[in-house]
Order: structure tokens, then C-alpha cells, then sequence
């Protein structure tokens, strides 16, 4: 009689925490909203979101393969100011100021990638020095000005709709997602960024070009921060200083929400997907509910705490149970 494997709740809601707490939150936003399910508010929600989901994406690669990037909110603000300058006081047009701010944010992040590799520094304490450094770049080149009424060519791709009804942002985002969990799920590539996650040693030694896969990353991490902040200043209209500080944090706490694990090597992009709506959800019931922004930041601490915590735990109840087998093993040779 053939063994039937036992339908098991618990790991089917350990595997998809974010996408359970993104039902709990829509069932709860629909209860008091009745405008909520309305295709209008989805798209909306969706549209001011896209740049983040598209940021996340890249981002995720990043860190499943075990890297960490503190830079993304200034690198967005100084990539978004450079642009807006470009356009209105240096007047060239969109076709040509949209390719050098996806190219100059790629060159960001392979510097980012270089200095981690040349100093033998995590990309972490890299990009704590970089972040800074951008931050300051930032308001310079700005002067600690806005930047208002870029030209409707740069906004199209952020405020524009594809027959009156679907956001051009939300349809981009929607193509770049799937077509990176097709890579990150069913290529090679996206076997060794696991692998390198996982554990880089044991990755270099199975032929993996450790060093190429980290350039490759920032490459995808560089392209997907460039696209997003060409549809969030789109979307604004505007560029200053500060559009983009608190991004990266916003994302991450997605990410690890979504069950990427801060150790990398573990996760799934739908899951990601589910993160970042589930922040954006809770951001946007804050904001209507007339929460000082303070306590949003307090908030968001929390959860990405909460997250982190969730994922130490998982990890420990793993190992335990790898023992508990181990030892159940040995007793029974014993025996």
C-alpha cells in the first residue's frame, strides 16, 4: 500500500506567510472600504506601487545571493535629481535622459559590487559608505531644490493609462516580473544565484564564477532600480533630494516578509510580490487612517523585525529537526 503524504497546514502557511497576511489585509480593507474592491482603487494601489515591486525585484537578487544594499534610497534621489536636470536645464529629450539614468544607476551598483569584491567588504558596509556619500551628492547637484514640470514625454511612462483604464506602469512591472521569476526559477542563472546564496564556497567549488555572478546581480539590481525611478519621478512629476530615502527599506522589509531568507539562498519571487503589497497595503491604510508618520516608521520596524525574527526561527526549527532525524538515524542503527 503506497505511503499518502499527510495534507500539512502548517507548512503550507510557514511557506506562504505574506501572501495569508495579504489575504488578512485585504479582507480587512474591504470590510471597512467598499470602494476597495473596485478595479479603479486596485489599479491605483498597484500604480503607486510599481516602482517598489520593480525596485524588489532586482533587489531580491541581491539578497538571495547573501548581499545587502543600503544605498537604494539615495542612489534612486541623486538618479532622479541627475534626470530632472538633465531634461530642464541641460534639454535633452526623454529617449536619451531615460537610458543614461538606467546605465548610470548600473554603473552605481557594479561600483558597489567592485569595492565589495577589491576590499573584501560585505556589500553591506560598502553601500553604508556609498549611501552616505549619495546622500550628499544628492543635494548638491539639487541644491536642495525641486525639480517640478518635467515634460509630459518623461511622464507617460508613470502617469499614463493603456485604453483609459490600466496604469503603463502597472503593465511594465507585471512583464518584468515574470519574466525574472521565469529566470530566477527555470535557468541555470538562477540556480547558481541560490547556489551562491546558499553557500558561496561550496558554489565556487562546483564551478560557479563567484565574482561574475556578483557583477551579473548588480547589473539586474542597477537596470530594475533604473526603471523604477524613471516611473516613481514619472509618476510625481517632479524630482527632489529626498524622493527616494526610505526606499530600500521599504523593500527589504517586503522581501524578508515575502520568505527571502537574510541569509540568502532561500525565497521566492511571489513571495516578494506579496511582501511589498502587503507594506504598500498597510502604508496606504496608515496614511487614510491619518497616522503620524513617525508611527508609520514605527510600524514598519516592527514588521521588518517581526520578519527577520520569523525567519531566525524557521531556520532554528529546521536545524532541530535535522538532528532530531540524525539522532532518530543513529538509534535505529544502534538497534
Amino acid at each position: 500500500m503506497e505511503n499518502k503524504k499527510k495534507f500539512d497546514i502548517g507548512k503550507l502557511i510557514s511557506d506562504n506567510v505574506a501572501w495569508f497576511v495579504l489575504l488578512i489585509l485585504v479582507v480587512f480593507f474591504g470590510i471597512f472600504s467598499e470602494n476597495f474592491f473596485s478595479f479603479r482603487n486596485i489599479m491605483n494601489l498597484l500604480s503607486q506601487n510599481a516602482y517598489l515591486l520593480i525596485a524588489a525585484t532586482g533587489i531580491t537578487f541581491v539578497m538571495m545571493s547573501s548581499g545587502m544594499d543600503l544605498s537604494v534610497g539615495y542612489v534612486m534621489s541623486t538618479i532622479g535629481i541627475v534626470g530632472a536636470k538633465l531634461l530642464m536645464d541641460a534639454g535633452l529629450p526623454t529617449l536619451v535622459v531615460i537610458p543614461i539614468m538606467i546605465l548610470l544607476t548600473i554603473a552605481i551598483e557594479l561600483l558597489n559590487t567592485f569595492l565589495s569584491i577589491k576590499l573584501n567588504l560585505t556589500l553591506l558596509v560598502v553601500t553604508i559608505a556609498t549611501m552616505t556619500i549619495f546622500q550628499g551628492a544628492t543635494y548638491i547637484i539639487s541644491e536642495s531644490k525641486t525639480i517640478n514640470n518635467l515634460p509630459d514625454s518623461f511622464k507617460f511612462l508613470g502617469q499614463k493609462y493603456l485604453f483609459n483604464s490600466i496604469p503603463i506602469a502597472v503593465i511594465i512591472m507585471v512583464v518584468l516580473f515574470l519574466i525574472m521569476s521565469f529566470v530566477l526559477n527555470k535557468t541555470y542563472f538562477g540556480r547558481y544565484v541560490y547556489a551562491l546564496g546558499g553557500n558561496p564556497e561550496a558554489a565556487r567549488l562546483a564551478g560557479i564564477n563567484i565574482n561574475k555572478m556578483r557583477y551579473m546581480i548588480a547589473v539586474i539590481e542597477g537596470l530594475f532600480i533604473g526603471i523604477a525611478v524613471v516611473l516613481l519621478i514619472g509618476r510625481l512629476g517632479s524630482a527632489v533630494s529626498t524622493v527616494g530615502v526610505g526606499t530600500e527599506f521599504s523593500v527589504m522589509t517586503g522581501i524578508f516578509l515575502g520568505g527571502v531568507s537574510i541569509r540568502g539562498g532561500e525565497g521566492k519571487l511571489s513571495g516578494v510580490f506579496a511582501g511589498i503589497l502587503c507594506i504598500a497595503l498597510l502604508t496606504n491604510g496608515m496614511q487614510l487612517a491619518g497616522i503620524n508618520i513617525y508611527y508609520q516608521y514605527v510600524v514598519r520596524g516592527l514588521i521588518l523585525l517581526a520578519a527577520i525574527g520569523y525567519d531566525v526561527y524557521q531556520l532554528n526549527r529546521r536545524n532541530n529537526m535535522k538532528k532530531k532525524k540524525l539522532e532518530e538515524a543513529r538509534e535505529a542503527k544502534r538497534s
